[in-house]
């Protein structure tokens, strides 16, 4: 193997890398919106996921 051959060996194995990164990245975003929608929101506290209810100002008049 050549200095060109061990060239192009790490720039594929760099470019399926980072592809395949992306890949798991879109997967877990599209797990998380299914998750989203289908969990009530108590299940999502571990997923950082938190629905709180409008705050009321309280007056003090």
């Amino acid at each position: 193997m050549n200095f060109v051959q061990l060239l192009q060996v790490v720039g594929i194995t760099a470019l399926v890398t980072v592809g395949l990164a992306l890949l798991v990245l879109r997967l877990r975003a599209a797990l998380r919106g299914w998750l989203c929608r289908r969990l009530c929101p108590r299940y999502l506290k571990p997923l950082g996921v938190r629905r709180r209810a409008g705050r009321q100002e309280t007056r003090n008049d």
